[in-house]
């Protein structure tokens, strides 16, 4: 896939700009999704500001939502170990994989067509932020469900009045525990039950299987030739 030529030289030059960053993770509210866009921001190359950001400008990016626009690749020299008239070209290359986002005010992120900020990042950085994410909102949930679940079986078993006097049962309004703990348990017996965590994959390494003509496969994260997801 190509590059345009602005964003060619925006993308291999974005590490060398992470400090002019103008957003400040301090700022931000310690939960699971603030988390994740601290860290993709700490690592982030602008390429569209916030309306009426400016560099010294903090910002809560709590107030945020991250909305995924395309990834792209390019391949280039390796600077530490070209140059050197090797003629093995396959040894000085190297892909370089980034991801374009969309920084969105979580009231508009279906469309978020205004005061938008719109970024770019190494694709690594991208899914381990993003990973990181989904892994605490499903541990969160599975514990919940837990919670929920043995707390329906400790009410079956007690009288309504000791079940009203719980002071965490709003926790379990919106629980459905006939469908998440067998959701949970699936996920927390997925190896046991012949999956691979696809969370392990993010770059591209050999998986422990051989067929039986002795064949090995590769596995790992990359772009859509269009660009539109990553698979």
């Amino acid at each position: 896939m190509k590059l345009s030529l602005t964003l060619l030289v925006t993308a291999l030059g974005f590490t060398a700009a992470k400090k002019n960053n103008p957003f400040a993770p301090k700022v931000t509210r310690k939960t699971a999704k603030g988390k994740m866009n601290a860290k993709l921001m700490s690592n982030a190359k602008t390429l569209r500001r916030l309306d009426g950001e400016d560099e010294e400008q903090e910002v809560d990016l709590s107030g945020y939502s991250i909305k995924f626009e395309k990834c792209q690749f390019v391949k280039q020299y390796d600077g530490e170990e070209g140059g050197g008239g090797n003629e093995d070209v396959d040894t000085i290359l190297s892909t370089k994989r980034f991801v374009i986002f969309r920084m969105c005010p979580d009231s508009s992120c279906s469309s978020c067509n205004y005061n938008y900020g719109e970024y770019i990042v190494d694709m690594d950085t991208y899914l381990e932020a993003a990973l990181g994410y989904k892994e605490e909102v499903q541990e969160q949930y599975c514990e919940t469900c837990n919670e929920c679940y043995e707390k329906a079986a400790e009410a079956d078993e007690a009288d309504d009045d000791a079940a009203e006097e719980d002071e965490d049962a709003w926790k379990c309004q919106n629980i459905d525990t006939s469908s998440c703990y067998a959701e949970c348990q699936n996920i927390e017996n997925m190896e046991e039950n012949g999956y691979m965590d696809a969370s392990e994959f993010t770059e591209c390494q050999q998986l422990d299987y051989e067929d039986n003509y002795g064949n090995v496969y590769y596995a790992g994260a990359m772009c859509a030739s269009s660009g539109s997801r990553i698979k």
